[in-house]
């Protein structure tokens, strides 16, 4: 069997396992991304004669959001990560 090297989320996926390494229970959280922008110029011959101007965007973080409502790409906490149940005691004898 051969080992897998590469696992792929979607953006619900990755807020809720955000919401879990956060300790989240409650309120409905959307994805975003924390973006760096920058210019440059760029071309394919070897000796730029053929250099453009072009646009760069760079994905610098990602981060959870709480929206007020739930939305079409939002996730409810409370769904994705419910607040565990507190332990029965068993009676003693």
């Amino acid at each position: 069997m051969t080992e897998k090297t590469k696992f792929e989320f979607t953006n619900k996926e990755l807020v809720a396992l955000m919401l879990k390494a956060q300790n989240i229970h409650e309120g409905n959280w959307a994805l975003s991304a924390n973006l760096a922008f920058s210019a440059m110029n760029i071309g394919q011959l070897p000796n730029g004669s053929d250099a453009s101007p072009a646009g760069v965007v760079a994905v610098v973080g990602l981060a959870i959001e709480r929206v007020s409502e739930q939305l079409p790409f939002s996730v409810n906490a409370a769904e994705a990560n419910p607040k565990p149940q507190p332990k029965k005691s068993s009676p003693k004898k």
